[in-house]
């Protein structure tokens, strides 16, 4: 018989003590990834930030779903949110309820709940956007959103915790890990502890499985929201689901070793062994940060004029070569009068303005209303070459007259998040 775990000090530790040799270089990489992901939310205007974040907000999903074996395309995220029906009704769903929930959880203060309601309505949101048939689970069970498990559960190898003990398990994490996140705020060294409980967080609410399932989208939207609430990303420029993604398999051996039991007298005090914890919070630290140095050299003003200057001249020539003017005139200005496109082309007025309709039509240039002012787009035909590398290449294969009735679904969207 598998003996359950029932009591919350068999997955101490929960976090890396200070007193420990491994502390101080994991507290470098807090210190790294808090200075990286600053400058990368300094470098940019915040109309145009906001913009890149509802691009990372598609990636989010899209990563988040391959990790868990759902293949679900950026176009076909797209459509799902702005409700252009597919055939491929499961994983739009899917892709809406990922990115619904995490939308919600971007745009709550995080101290406004405790860890524990926090979670609960993540996932309760991911749930209720999700067909029921889509909650009825393998054992034909419903699964209630929002509502921790009341079964016992066994994830490959990994036996969680007692469902009866559940609890308990989830008061200890959060009286642990809500008190770093306040610390947090003070600065200092008290920011970067809070950063590496964050990716020790991850792990143990992956471990403890509160949920029948839904349990790794739910953690990975609360990473993000944990590092906000640290001062990290805040302007939600990079994804920590892509980079777990691209490392999916190291990613999940990580999980799995920080699984395993204290390996001697020098593996810390705790039941589970605190070398393999800080294993996987030096891996996801590492991760972090290489997302957000990738992602500041793709937001780089010269890398991206470089970019957009050939893909107006090269790849779309059949646009007027003074499009890359207002393009890029959005890009680092966050937003413009209409009235103003004539002047940044050098274009008649007339000419000038049919530029302009041109890039809005097409989803590179958005506004509210008619008449507005505009903003960068980054429509999805065009990723490859603006943006390359956010996703597989041929993931984003697409002609414009699939990209139709999306951009017009969008252009409707933002006029009625306008009105609303």
């Amino acid at each position: 018989m598998i003996e359950l775990y029932d009591d919350p000090a068999q997955m101490e530790p929960l976090v890396i003590n200070s007193t420990r040799p491994i502390y101080h270089a994991l507290i470098g990489l807090a210190h790294e990834l808090s200075e990286t992901s600053a400058c990368l939310d300094a470098a940019l205007a915040p109309i145009t930030a906001h913009s890149l974040s509802e691009l990372v907000s598609g990636m989010n999903c899209y990563y988040s779903n391959l990790i868990e074996g759902h293949h679900t395309l950026p176009i076909d995220i797209e459509k799902a949110l702005f409700k252009v029906q597919t055939e491929q009704q499961d994983l739009q769903s899917l892709a809406v309820a990922h990115i619904e929930a995490d939308r919600w959880a971007k745009s709550q203060p995080y101290d406004k709940f405790s860890l524990q309601s926090f979670l609960l309505e993540v996932h309760r949101r991911f749930c209720e956007h999700l067909p029921k048939e889509m909650l009825i689970l393998k054992d034909g069970s419903y699964m209630e959103p929002g509502k921790f498990r009341e079964k016992d559960v066994q994830v490959g190898i990994h036996v969680a915790p007692s469902a009866a003990a559940l609890n308990p398990f989830m008061v200890r994490f959060e009286k642990v890990y809500s008190l770093r996140l306040d610390w947090s705020k003070k600065g200092g060294i008290n920011k970067l502890d809070g950063i590496l409980a964050t990716f020790a967080a991850h792990h143990r609410i992956v471990w403890i499985h509160p949920f029948l399932d839904g349990n790794g989208r739910v953690a990975r939207i609360a990473i993000d929201a944990m590092l906000r609430a640290c001062g990290v990303n805040g302007a939600c420029l990079w994804s920590m689901s892509r980079g777990f993604a691209k490392t999916a398999d190291e990613y999940k051996a990580k999980l799995a070793g920080a699984d395993q039991p204290r390996m001697g007298d020098l593996d810390g005090r705790g039941n589970l062994s605190e070398k393999r914890l800080a294993e996987f919070c030096e891996y996801a630290m590492q991760t972090a940060i290489d997302q957000a140095k990738f992602m500041s050299r793709m937001f780089a003003l010269d890398n991206f004029r470089f970019r957009a200057e050939h893909f107006f001249q090269k790849v779309r020539f059949d646009l007027k070569p003074e499009s890359v003017h207002l393009f890029l005139h959005a890009f680092t200005n966050g937003e413009f009068e209409r009235m103003e496109a004539s002047r940044l082309t050098g274009l008649p007025e007339r000419t000038a303005r049919n530029v302009l309709n041109a890039l809005v039509a097409e989803g590179f240039l958005v506004s509210d209303t008619p008449r507005g002012k505009v903003r960068v787009g980054f429509p999805m035909h065009a990723l490859g070459s603006l943006l390359p590398n956010l996703y597989p290449a041929g993931d984003l294969d697409m002609d414009l007259q699939t990209l139709k009735p999306l951009t017009k679904a969008a252009n409707v969207n933002n006029a009625t998040k306008k009105t609303v």
